[in-house]
């Protein structure tokens, strides 16, 4: 996917940034609840104690037929994807889900389903994107062409598991806008119930602010959004920050207070996966470094930081196939990894695609854990 700088950040529980305490906002949308929301969007079923004009709406014929196909589409990315990275997740990164951990992905975008499908036991998702934040839809939009223009917003991600940037920054602002729409259905899909939703502000000193989703008053520092959550197996909630911003070096010059809030959470990994080969980059050193001096283990595919800076300080364990990048990139080719996986004896086979060999049986995982 040709994601330029995107991503979502982690919730705030157990961090090591609490100057300010989270609180929720009951407002999070004006006439309807952000979880009963979610469900429609994710043609799950909507809670007995849902209010008679949700249940009014769900009966609503366009959303009877989102159900109808939406559901489809999922059994099928379940069957061909999810169910079998679920297995590999058990099988080879156990040891990297643990509670009190922090997940940091950059070039997210909306990319919660996969962030949570590997890690489901972090504290704090921080995913970072050049993608709007946006905002839920209202009950007149879902009883208009909303669902059919989320399903499109969706397409790409259900045959290939990732998304395209410039594909993203054209259908998330029409009439699904932003992000966070799509990582609402993924939450919902994950068994997780959304209880908040909040505007985040870095300020200088690092530290976040929250306030009320629909506050509209000026504050200083970077905006983000906060989403704090629960999964129906967990006994405490969870949190997914999403900021949209560059992280080219050129940019984050006047960006050191993202950079510290994002060097405030411990026990922290990283996750990249069809990054478009930036973090190959020389401009984009900065966010490079935080991956191999403040986290403790990285899942990526070959598009993220390059196979060289691993090889002294971590222990790097290979998946699947290595092949050449897709035409569509003409850099990002690692002779040292291409040889690393023809005489490396101890790599393993994947039965699922990861990236952009979506369809082919040549895709490839590093797990890289600091020695």
């Amino acid at each position: 996917m040709k994601k330029i700088a995107l991503t979502l950040l982690l919730f705030g529980i157990g961090l090591t940034l609490q100057a300010q305490p989270y609180t929720s906002s009951p407002k999070v949308l004006s006439t309807l609840d952000a979880d009963h929301v979610a469900r429609m969007m994710a043609a799950l079923p909507l809670p007995e104690t849902a209010p008679a004009n949700i249940k009014q709406l769900r009966q609503a014929n366009n959303i009877k037929a989102h159900y109808t196909q939406f559901e489809s589409a999922w059994k099928k990315l379940e069957a061909k994807k999810l169910t079998k990275m679920r297995k590999w997740r058990d099988n080879e990164i156990a040891d990297l889900n643990k509670e009190g951990t922090n997940l940091f992905y950059p070039f997210a975008g909306p990319d919660f389903l996969n962030a949570y499908l590997l890690f489901p036991n972090c504290e704090n998702y921080l995913l970072f994107g050049l993608e709007k934040i946006g905002k839920l839809p209202t009950a007149a939009q879902l009883k208009g062409n909303y669902l059919y223009s989320l399903r499109k917003s969706l397409a790409i991600l259900m045959n290939r598991n990732y998304f395209i940037t410039r594909d993203m920054m054209n259908s998330l602002n029409s009439n699904v806008k932003g992000v966070l729409p799509l990582v609402a259905v993924f939450m919902a899909r994950s068994s997780n119930k959304i209880l908040s939703i909040q505007k985040v502000y870095v300020q200088k000193d690092g530290t976040p602010k929250y306030v009320a989703f629909d506050d509209t008053k000026y504050y200083p520092g970077i905006k983000g959004v906060t989403v704090e959550f629960k999964n129906s197996q967990r006994d405490l909630p969870q949190r997914l920050y999403y900021f949209g911003t560059d992280f080219v070096d050129a940019a984050m010059r006047s960006k050191k207070h993202l950079v510290k809030f994002i060097k405030g959470f411990a026990n922290k990994m990283a996750f990249t996966k069809s990054a478009s080969y930036l973090l190959h980059g020389y401009n984009f050193s900065t966010i490079r470094n935080i991956i191999l001096n403040n986290t403790s283990a990285v899942v990526q595919d070959d598009t993220g930081v390059p196979y060289r800076f691993y090889k002294d300080k971590w222990k790097v364990k290979l998946y699947g196939k290595y092949a050449r990048p897709i035409r569509d990139f003409k850099y990002g080719f690692q002779q040292d990894l291409n040889q690393q996986f023809r005489t490396d004896k101890t790599v393993k086979p994947i039965n699922f695609t990861f990236g952009y060999h979506w369809w082919t049986d040549k895709s490839s995982i590093l797990v890289c854990r600091k020695k």
